[in-house]
């Protein structure tokens, strides 16, 4: 039985930016579910990440 739709929190998806192989999630799921306080996170994160940078 496929699963047609997914929620994700946060540890996958920022393992999987970060290994370059985020385009996975729409070939295996047709619906990708991110909560408001998953995606507030992971963008929180990739922009420290960019600010410790420069």
């Amino acid at each position: 039985m496929p699963i047609n739709r997914v929620v994700i929190n946060s540890s996958p998806l920022i393992a999987l930016f970060k290994s370059q192989q985020a385009e996975l999630l729409p070939q295996l799921f047709e619906e990708i579910v991110v909560p408001q306080g998953v995606w507030d996170e992971v963008t929180a994160r990739s922009q420290r990440m960019l600010l410790q940078k420069r």
